[in-house]
């Protein structure tokens, strides 16, 4: 289990005042004191992908180099379409911290060879895992995203995690691991995205499923 820092709910960067990395990274060396057994994952989601606070190229870059520098993180999350993406992953490996490429579309869900094209694009790009989230309209759609990840399964290399958002997508966020998905998404407290259901009725029904 790993826990998730989401960097741009915390308050400095939610102020707009987050072109300087150190309040990110005290915090995160309170929470890694606080959590020593827990693998943490630092994100921070732009607005341009469903986040809340704005962060400039550079800054972007400079936060995620000084996270991955700590060696307090297990990975950080970096967005494969961010024009900072490519420097970032190096930045990161740089450090050895793993990289967590992430896409959200929150329009629809693309066709299946978009989203395998997608996954591949990040496994290309050097991240150690493949992350993508989309926005079902019908039970089609989530169809449409098992089918993209049991073909992206068969042929990559790093681990991938996929899900559909929202109620109609929530099957996914528990029954993904049949199709390849290697991990999901749960909440402690307010979700953070669209359909993140509660860690412990997750915890349960991966239990279930999986004995």
């Amino acid at each position: 289990m790993a826990a998730e820092w989401r960097v741009d709910l915390y308050e400095p960067f939610t102020a707009g005042s987050g072109l300087d990395p150190a309040p990110a990274v005290a915090a995160l060396e309170r929470l890694a004191a606080l959590l020593p057994d827990t693998a943490l994952l630092v994100t921070f989601r732009t607005t341009a992908e469903g986040g809340t606070a704005e962060i400039s190229g550079p800054a972007y870059l400079a936060l995620l180099d000084a996270v991955a520098a700590t060696g307090l993180a297990c990975a950080v999350d970096v967005e494969y379409r961010h024009p900072m993406a490519d420097q970032a992953i190096a930045a990161a490996q740089r450090h050895q911290t793993a990289v967590v490429a992430s896409n959200h579309d929150f329009e629809g869900t693309p066709a299946t060879e978009e989203i395998v094209t997608r996954l591949q694009a990040m496994e290309e790009a050097g991240a150690d895992v493949a992350k993508i989230a989309v926005m079902p309209r019908s039970a089609g759609d989530v169809v449409r995203l098992l089918e993209a990840t049991e073909r992206r399964y068969r042929d990559a290399q790093i681990p991938l995690i996929t899900m559909s958002m929202g109620g109609l997508g929530a099957v996914t966020r528990i029954g993904g691991g049949v199709f390849g998905s290697a991990a999901t998404f749960a909440t402690v407290g307010a979700a953070s995205a669209p359909g993140q259901l509660p860690a412990a009725g997750v915890r349960a029904a991966l239990e279930l499923l999986h004995g």
